[in-house]
């Protein structure tokens, strides 16, 4: 690889976690596979050498790849998924690579493309694309409908293992009769609210303009069955239930506190108080507030691991991510940056502790060590798949602070540190573009800060300076070279 064509992310606070950076970007071109089967397309490989492909782990690392200026695809995996879908709209959780049967039956996996299409689309600005896989992602969204719902309405999947979160404490698993154990999964509901709404949000942008209103009903019908059945007064927690034949009849919750709640942030399920209470799990020690956070499952739950045991505590990139996001775009800036730095200064102090190095599968919650699988080992090292998202997506998101939206060319920087930051050379809407700032003027902590910019478009920049002054401003920048003190 060629780190010169590789966006260069700029952070003087912690220069480790520019290594952790190059790391990542190193072991996911090492797992870039060129199947046998002439149909399929180079694709990137959680696990080398296993033959499969996974959708949520293909999903979750679209969402870093796609700042690979294109020297890995962010797309492949994706669009070879896509060719497997069958004429009803079902796509497999796992597919055998070299002859596109389903690995394990009619399975499920977390159904996000269409958030992650909508993600990829606010930084490259290719709307073409948008409405070629449109027809597809719609096709799945109806398919799940019409397949995985239960009688009030709330979705399930098949087991444990089809919710990605294999031996969490939520049903059974593996599962002899794929039911789903008469579980109403959190999950699952809310993935298809936050499908439902980039679905929504993707037709308007291809013009789909019919679809856009069916689309948000969908998202609100499930916000009112979700908070109907799934949340608790008493607890100030989201839970999944246990259906009934009968709606009247109460839907008793499954009573185990898992990650799988806080997708309700995300999707929009949950309102302004219910994310406050959300907030108060999160920062209780004895929930979610670990050494190392988020754990998969509450440290209060009789089942946890403080080492992880794969899903009975371990933490995962995927769920960090996800939780981080959803604080992130609901006013909880500050605290998804503060789990994002204990993830990402676990995971540099685990890659250069010379008995582990490289980046792992998954995390202890209460160590600062590799988590342990379901056996009590280690789980997988060199782990370039989604463990890749700490360090490209959230050092770039998060950290350095940076967010993206194509359709109004604007890039919004929320810039924290006092010290220098930015990411150069990086590829937005078309354009090639870097932005440094030098840092605050010594001896104000409240100062201002100076910016550099280089484009060669026209981009719109948003800055808002996170200290005790608090200053923000917003430009228009045509192609060029421009000094900013803001």
């Amino acid at each position: 690889m060629d780190f010169g064509k590789m966006p260069r992310p700029i952070y003087d606070a912690n220069p480790e976690w520019i290594r952790l950076y190059e790391l990542a970007w190193k072991i996911a071109f090492k797992n870039v596979e060129v199947p046998e089967n002439p149909e399929w397309l180079p694709q990137m490989s959680c696990i080398t050498g296993s033959g499969k492909i996974w959708q949520w782990d293909s999903c979750f690392m679209t969402l870093f790849s796609r700042y690979s200026n294109g020297t890995v695809s962010a797309l492949n995996n994706l669009d070879n998924l896509y060719r497997l879908q069958r004429a009803d709209g079902y796509i497999s959780m796992t597919y055998v690579v070299n002859t596109g049967l389903e690995a394990y039956g009619e399975r499920v996996n977390p159904p996000i493309y269409a958030w992650v299409e909508f993600e990829h689309y606010k930084y490259t600005g290719d709307r073409d694309r948008l409405a070629r896989i449109y027809p597809i992602l719609k096709k799945y969204f109806m398919w799940l409908k019409c397949n995985r719902r239960r009688v009030n309405g709330l979705y399930y999947f098949e087991d444990t293992g089809s919710t990605g979160m294999d031996n969490s404490p939520r049903s059974g698993y593996p599962a002899s009769n794929l039911s789903g154990s008469d579980v109403c999964f959190i999950d699952l509901s809310c993935q298809q609210q936050l499908s439902a709404r980039n679905l929504a949000a993707i037709a308007e942008a291809i013009g789909e303009t019919k679809d856009i209103v069916l689309f948000n009903a969908e998202a609100d019908e499930l916000s009112r069955l979700i908070n109907h059945y799934c949340w608790s007064e008493r607890t100030g927690f989201y839970y999944d239930c246990f259906t009934r034949c009968s709606n009247a009849e109460r839907h008793n919750f499954l009573s185990c506190k898992t990650a799988a709640a806080f997708w309700t942030i995300i999707s929009g399920a949950a309102n302004e108080d219910q994310r406050r209470s959300l907030v108060k799990h999160l920062l209780d020690p004895d929930e979610f507030c670990t050494l190392h956070p988020v754990p998969s499952l509450s440290s209060g739950d009789p089942n946890y691991s403080p080492s992880g045991s794969y899903w009975l505590g371990g933490v995962w990139a995927p769920i960090n991510y996800m939780i981080i996001r959803g604080l992130s775009e609901n006013k909880y800036q500050d605290l998804a940056r503060e789990i994002a730095v204990k993830h990402l200064s676990a995971m540099s102090s685990i890659m250069q502790n010379p008995m582990y190095g490289g980046i792992w599968e998954a995390y202890a919650p209460e160590y600062i060590r590799p988590s342990t699988d379901k056996d009590g080992c280690n789980v997988r090292d060199n782990f370039v798949g989604w463990s890749g998202l700490g360090p490209i997506a959230m050092l770039i998101e998060t950290i350095i602070g940076l967010s993206f939206d194509a359709a109004s060319n604007t890039i919004s920087w929320r810039i924290t540190d006092s010290g220098r930051s930015g990411l150069e050379n990086i590829c937005f809407n078309g354009k090639r573009i870097s932005l440094v700032c030098e840092g605050l003027k010594e001896g104000e902590p409240g100062g201002e800060a100076r910016v550099r910019i280089e484009s060669d478009g026209k981009i719109n920049l948003r800055i808002v300076i996170c200290n005790a002054a608090s200053r923000m401003a917003s430009v228009t920048l045509d192609a060029g070279r421009h000094e900013l003190t803001v």
